[in-house]
C-alpha cells in the first residue's frame, strides 16, 4: 500500500527543509527519516493564481513494516511551527498534532486492509 501525503503551504522553504539535497529540490528524491523509513518526494504543485499555497507531494511505501508513530512524529516536527494543511490519501488531517497525524495514518492503513 502506498500512502500519499500532500502538504499545502505558503512557506517556500518547507520543501527544501523536508527533501532538499545540496541546495536543490528534485522530484524522486528519497528522504530517510528516523527508524529507517523512506519517504519519496514526488514533486510540488505550483498554482498560478495569487495567494494559493503550493502543494508538496510525498509517497510512503507502507507495504513494508512501517512505524507510523515515527512517520507522524517526523511530519509534525517539520510542520509544527508553520501554517499548513496535511492531506493523507485525500483525507484532511483536522488536528495538526503528532497524535492527529498518527490517527489519520492508522485509520488509512486499516481502511486499506
Amino acid at each position: 500500500m502506498m500512502i500519499e501525503i500532500e502538504i499545502e503551504t505558503h512557506d517556500k522553504e518547507l520543501g527544501f527543509e523536508m527533501a532538499g539535497v545540496g541546495g536543490s529540490l528534485t522530484s524522486g528524491t528519497i528522504v530517510e527519516i528516523p527508524g529507517g523509513l523512506k519517504v519519496k518526494y514526488d514533486g510540488a504543485l505550483m498554482r498560478k493564481a495569487f495567494g494559493l499555497p503550493e502543494v508538496l507531494q510525498f509517497i510512503v511505501d507502507a507495504s513494508t513494516n512501517v512505524e507510523l508513530g515515527l512517520l507522524a512524529a517526523w511530519l509534525y516536527d517539520k510542520v509544527k511551527s508553520r501554517k499548513t494543511t496535511i492531506v493523507i490519501n485525500r483525507r484532511v488531517v483536522s488536528r495538526i498534532t503528532q497524535d492527529g497525524i498518527l490517527q489519520v495514518l492508522e485509520e488509512e492503513i486499516k481502511t486499506d486492509e
